[in-house]
């Protein structure tokens, strides 16, 4: 029996995380609105300003994604990529190599392992 593998380095990870999508997944994972609701507040009101030489522009929102350098942001990723795998586990079971799911994450890294090319190219869609 053939192995195949896909390496994937998801660019600007956290920039992908949508904010509502992450909020809804805490809930569903159990986690307590309190928290959910302090989460919220840390990520709400977040502005960037960008410097050309000497020149400072306006200050603008950014309403999407997590924070980098932030602590909670690779805690908040993991629950999003969580989802991600719980999902594809369940909708592929010709993912499985004896009987076994194989997609390995860690960070922004992802190492999807199938029976298949067409396999892995499916799995890959999905993400």
């Amino acid at each position: 029996m053939r192995t195949h593998q896909l390496f994937k380095d998801f660019k600007k990870a956290y920039d992908s995380v949508r904010r509502e999508v992450c909020y809804n997944i805490l809930t569903e994972s159990g986690i307590l609105m309190k928290l959910v609701r302090l989460i919220k507040v840390c990520l709400n009101e977040t502005y960037s300003i960008v410097q050309v030489g000497e020149h400072l522009f306006d200050k603008f929102h950014i309403m999407n994604g997590l924070k980098k350098g932030e602590d909670l942001s690779p805690l908040l990723f993991n629950f999003a990529w969580v989802c991600v795998i719980r999902r594809l586990q369940l909708n592929h079971d010709d993912l499985k190599l004896n009987g076994i799911h194989h997609f390995l994450v860690y960070a922004d890294d992802s190492n999807i392992l199938g029976g298949s090319v067409p396999t892995i190219k499916n799995t890959e869609s999905s993400c």
